[in-house]
């Protein structure tokens, strides 16, 4: 399992979390590269050592891209706060 947190200057935040499958690392980079602007970085956690391994290779070139991919160790980044109404 992973959960990752993409952050752009929009301070608007997109959460993507699954299996670590080919097909959700794809997604997940798919998400990555449309928001993909100035300042845009990426958290990911995982839920063990192997997923960290697939996950690293997966998103390996997109600091070439102007991305800043963080991969944490065991923990699962936090999702944001929804907004609070009336805020």
């Amino acid at each position: 399992m992973f959960r990752a947190v993409i952050r752009s200057d929009d301070n608007e935040h997109v959460c993507v979390s699954g299996e670590a499958s080919p097909y959700n690392l794809q997604i997940l980079r798919d998400h990555i590269l449309a928001r993909r602007g100035p300042r845009t970085r990426v958290e990911v956690g995982f839920a063990s050592p192997a997923t960290a391994s697939l996950v690293r290779r997966a998103l390996r070139d997109l600091d070439r891209r102007g991305v800043t991919v963080i991969v944490g160790t065991s923990e699962v980044p936090a999702l944001p706060s929804p907004p609070t109404p009336g805020s």
